[in-house]
């Protein structure tokens, strides 16, 4: 799935190419519109955009420097101009820049704009050779730096009350490019599949590979520390480049560029997911934090990630989940605590989570009674930690088996990531026990029902919301996937795109409104999702060959 944002200045074309690529329902892709140069750059701050249409000249900014913009951003963009006769040569020589695939003049038929996206998108899926990235990862695997940086930090983890000057000491020797005196954002990242025959030495390889991929579009705006925590996970440390500035940033300036940096994060590490499937063919799966964590934070904050992306044993999909406040850890400072030190019962608690991901409800119910209502129970921070370790693994199970949004409804999720909410441990424990009898009564092990499950909560979502954004980036954020994923699976699940489904949705909401009501064909065009009346128009027509008006005058012909 890919992401087109249209540019220029008139918004007559930019709105009939927004149409254009909207019916080409032979392309998956998802289309913006930008109707100056300064809309654009804004667009491609929130999310990652692969193809940028754009007029060669525009007021404020040239094509040719808004594709050096672009280049910064998104270095993978592929740019398409649009010209006029007299500017063809200006962009004969913009494509010898690299990065611009072709350029069509305005007066072209769609047919032209389509065979140039068409292009783009082939420019974009073509398998590039993987031996940089492998030379690169050789190289990397051969100095002590990752070693010493991977040390430093999970002993910052385990001993969280440093001074601060014996951290930028420690940061210092190690390479570590972080500021020790602000907050660190965590992405936590898991390999989900290994290809077959592959010694140890060749999965450590395509790790780095991972890592000199991310560094491609993590490097000109991320300071970022890239470290493996197990066989097949892998954990990055970042921060915005701004506070490494030469000029110390106000607070205001830090809140901003703390803001740029999760508000892009998401699409980095989609591409970084995407790009890694394609050039070196393997599946990952991503956590990414909520919001940046003091260093004594980040051994709670790790385990907390952890265990929301779960070991994968059960589902072999790949995952993008993005931590919210819906699953908010209630982590202050004064509770916060090294969560291996602190486990008691480290070992019972796997086997529980064993026994939820198997689904084996008899042995978790036998075993969570004698963790959670033991004699002995230490005192209230442990209670805590218990609390949340269950709470977590519930959670993260929840949105891997495809249950989460039935679970939102079914149970009171505040009282889930919240150990305040409850009056005693007692009532804790009874709670937590009613939520994994739930889950544990909903296991289906079976991926393709659970795909069932996810598509199932996808159709319920549109059909309550068919005049607002069912776009799929927002779809992904209700089902936890990212937007290629889902794309590929509605498509492999119902043999059908997902946007004919909406479409189709979309255009039986509006017969039964045209058919039942007196309201105005704008009226009904905004309440099925549309902006504009004419764009209604036309989808409607296409679909049943009468406009909106037609199809009414006829429906009410036939009831007289």
């Amino acid at each position: 799935m890919y992401r087109v944002l249209i540019v220029d200045d008139e918004p007559i074309i930019v709105n009939s190419m927004y149409r254009l690529l909207q019916e080409a329902v032979h392309l998956e892709l998802e289309a913006y519109r930008a109707y100056n140069v300064y809309e654009a750059l804004d667009c491609m701050q929130q999310v990652r955009i692969d193809v940028v249409i754009s007029d060669i000249r525009m007021p404020g900014m040239s094509g040719m420097e808004l594709h050096k913009k672009i280049v910064q951003s998104w270095p993978r963009s592929k740019v398409i101009f649009l010209t006029g006769y007299n500017e063809a040569d200006y962009a004969r020589q913009a494509i010898r820049t690299g990065g611009v695939v072709d350029y069509v003049l305005k007066n072209e038929d769609d047919h032209v704009i389509l065979a140039a996206v068409e292009k783009a998108f082939a420019e974009l899926d073509r398998v590039e050779d993987g031996v940089d990235y492998m030379m690169n990862a050789k190289k990397k695997l051969q100095l002590a730096i990752p070693a010493l940086q991977k040390n430093t930090l999970f002993e910052l983890m385990r001993s969280p009350s440093l001074s601060l000057q014996e951290m930028e000491a420690r940061f210092a020797k190690s390479e570590i490019p972080l500021a020790a005196g602000e907050g660190v954002f965590l992405v936590l990242g898991r390999v989900d599949i290994w290809p077959m025959t592959l010694s140890d030495l060749d999965r450590t390889l395509l790790i780095y590979a991972c890592q000199n991929i991310a560094e491609e579009y993590l490097d000109l705006t991320v300071e970022h520390v890239f470290v493996v925590v197990e066989s097949n996970k892998f954990l990055w440390f970042m921060q915005p480049k701004e506070l490494k500035a030469a000029d110390p940033l106000n607070e205001e300036q830090k809140l901003k560029a703390w803001q740029n940096l999760k508000t892009r994060v998401y699409g980095i590490i989609e591409a970084v997911q995407q790009t890694c499937r394609q050039l070196l063919k393997l599946p990952l799966s991503f956590v990414i934090g909520r919001d940046a964590y003091e260093w004594g934070n980040i051994g709670a904050q790790f385990h907390y990630l952890k265990a929301l992306l779960g070991d994968g044993s059960h589902n072999r999909q790949e995952l993008l989940i993005q931590d919210s406040e819906q699953f908010g850890l209630h982590m202050d400072s004064g509770r916060s605590h090294p969560f291996s030190d602190s486990m008691n019962n480290k070992k019972q608690f796997e086997l529980l989570e064993q026994y939820l991901s198997s689904g084996q409800a008899e042995q978790f119910t036998t075993l969570y009674d004698e963790i959670m209502n033991g004699d002995d129970l230490p005192g209230y921070k442990f209670q805590l930690e218990l609390f949340y370790s269950v709470s977590l693994s519930l959670i993260s199970y929840a949105i891997r088996a495809g249950l989460f949004n039935e679970l939102s409804v079914k149970m009171d999720i505040g009282k889930m990531t919240q150990y305040d909410a409850h009056e005693s441990w007692p009532d804790a424990v009874i709670y937590l026990a009613k939520v994994a009898d739930y889950v544990l009564g909903q296991y289906e092990p079976a991926a393709d029902e659970q795909g069932e499950r996810l598509i199932s909560a996808i159709h319920h979502y549109a059909q309550a919301h068919l005049g607002g954004d069912l776009s799929l980036t927002k779809l992904s954020t209700v089902v936890h996937h990212s937007p290629t994923y889902l794309s590929r699976l509605y498509k492999r699940m119902t043999g059908t795109m997902l946007s004919d489904y909406i479409t189709k949705e979309r255009m039986k909401k509006a017969q039964q409104q045209l058919a039942e009501t007196s309201m105005k064909i704008g009226e009904i065009a905004t309440k099925v999702g549309y902006e504009a009346a004419p764009q209604f128009n036309r989808s409607f027509k296409k679909m049943f060959k009468l406009t909106p008006q037609e199809y009414r005058d006829r429906f009410q012909t036939m009831q007289e």
